[in-house]
């Protein structure tokens, strides 16, 4: 297999399952920053995926849930080399040329538009 076989349409971040461990445990970001000592606005990011699981917060993480750090590290490892892989595939696009013979000029407009299609009238 290869590459781009073996990328995901969307990259999941480390947040993604922190969320599901606090709703599975029907634990509260506030009460996981009280156990951890971690800010909350540090735990709120990370969760909303706007900022990377540090070896800090996988540490407390494991320390909390049972869950090891080589877990989350391997976790955000796997999303950062994801998101790489989406963003280099979306860079990399086809390009096709084609002529449509159309009698209806607004449709084509219409069509061009949704699709993101570059139209030559």
């Amino acid at each position: 297999m290869n590459k781009k076989e073996l990328t995901p349409a969307i990259a999941t971040h480390p947040g993604e399952l922190i969320k599901d461990e606090l709703r599975e445990r029907k634990m509260t970001q506030k009460q996981l920053s009280e156990e951890t000592g971690i800010k909350e606005s540090v735990l709120s990011e990370t969760i909303n995926a706007k900022r990377p699981v540090s070896i800090n917060v996988a540490t407390a993480l494991e320390k909390v849930f049972g869950i090891s750090v080589d877990f989350w590290m391997n976790l955000q490892s796997q999303y950062n080399i994801d998101s790489a892989n989406i963003a280099d595939r979306n860079t990399h696009k086809q390009t096709v040329s084609l002529t449509i013979p159309v009698s209806d000029r607004n449709l084509l407009r219409e069509l061009a538009h949704k699709f993101g299609w570059v139209c030559m009238l």
